[in-house]
């Protein structure tokens, strides 16, 4: 049922960030075949399993994330997808995590939430995330114009 597939996808995400061999293991599997299309993740399960093996992925596996992000053809999985590439660890990739945010490929109302997932993704996301927030303040500050967005963006 609904609750069943929340809790599933919940469960999965957790032990997944923490790094359980045998989840992190099914979730590559699982990515790898969604990615070559022998087996599309249900929708359910498609956010921990990109948390999952963001979280413990290199440049290659945020590569193949981006690379879905420009060929996904519904908004619903690129926003799904920007969500959780905060998840990576490594301090270059979220600084490559960073810049994407405010790419052309990043619809500009969903800058926000690139950079949040940063910010909620580690201690050291925030930091970044905030350091880029600094860094940028001025195109972040003309491209909202003071409107929501902006405040939602310092909270997160």
């Amino acid at each position: 049922g609904h609750l069943d597939a929340l809790l599933r996808g919940l469960v999965l995400g957790k032990l997944g960030k923490a790094g359980h061999k045998a989840t992190l293991e099914e979730a590559r599997r699982r990515f790898k075949e969604h990615v070559e299309g022998k087996h599309i993740l249900s929708a359910d399960l498609r956010s921990p399993v990109y948390v999952t093996v963001l979280k413990h992925g290199d440049s290659s596996t945020l590569d193949t994330m981006l690379k879905l992000h420009k060929q996904a053809d519904m908004q619903e999985e690129k926003n799904r997808i920007e969500r959780v590439l905060g998840a990576i660890s490594q301090p270059e990739l979220i600084q490559k995590v960073l810049t994407f945010a405010l790419s052309e490929e990043v619809r500009p109302q969903d800058t926000v939430s690139v950079i949040g997932g940063v910010a909620g993704g580690s201690k050291q996301g925030r930091k970044a995330a905030w350091k880029f927030v600094r860094d940028n303040w001025e195109e972040l500050y003309n491209r909202y114009q003071g409107g929501f967005l902006i405040s939602r963006l310092i909270k997160v």
